[in-house]
């Protein structure tokens, strides 16, 4: 792993777990000290460079504050990077999207599209918290010290979670549009 780290730059453990008001409150601290105004009479380097470190900073907290961001920076400090070409997938899972996904797609044939809407959304998010859950805990064994685990076993698993956790924050997402949608429309 990079010494150099959004968990070192935000005063924070390397986890998948995060304190989230330590986050916030590490996050003013080091924006009101590195905040570019502060360097207004400063030489153009050190205004471009508190301009970088505030940009740093930024995107620090917006990796750390969601845990799909969070899980994908975990496994790129663990040299491991998604792509593309990532598509093994458990075929149950498969399955279980190409269903949500047709219920979504017949949502206006239902008597009442938004519970029936409310209900498939749920489901979404409850399958969501369930792989944040399992995240924290395939996280907490790698970065134990328990030297008898198979850590890259381990991050398979988690990229297999990060995978199937892709797909359900773009089914939350989409379930989010059409409800506004469907709100618009009655």
């Amino acid at each position: 792993m990079t010494p150099d780290n959004y968990f070192n730059l935000l005063a924070l453990p390397i986890s998948f777990e995060i304190d989230k008001n330590k986050l916030n409150d590490n996050y003013h601290e080091i924006q009101k000290s590195i905040h570019p105004d502060n360097y207004a009479n400063s030489s153009d380097a050190e205004r471009r460079l508190s301009v970088q470190k505030t940009a740093q900073v930024n995107d620090a907290l917006a990796t750390l504050k969601d845990p799909l961001k969070r899980a994908i920076y975990l496994l790129s400090l663990h040299e491991i990077e998604l792509s593309a070409q990532d598509n093994k997938m458990d075929p149950m899972f498969l399955m279980e999207q190409m269903e949500l996904r047709e219920n979504l797609s017949q949502i206006e044939k239902h008597d009442d599209p938004l519970s029936a809407l409310d209900e498939i959304l749920s489901d979404v998010q409850s399958k969501i918290k369930n792989l944040v859950k399992n995240l924290a805990e395939l996280f907490q064994q790698i970065l134990s010290d328990d030297l008898s685990l198979d850590r890259e076993n381990l991050l398979e698993q988690v990229k297999s979670q990060v995978l199937k956790m892709q797909f359900l924050n773009r089914l939350q997402e989409e379930c989010l549009n059409r409800e506004e949608d469907l709100v618009n429309q009655y």
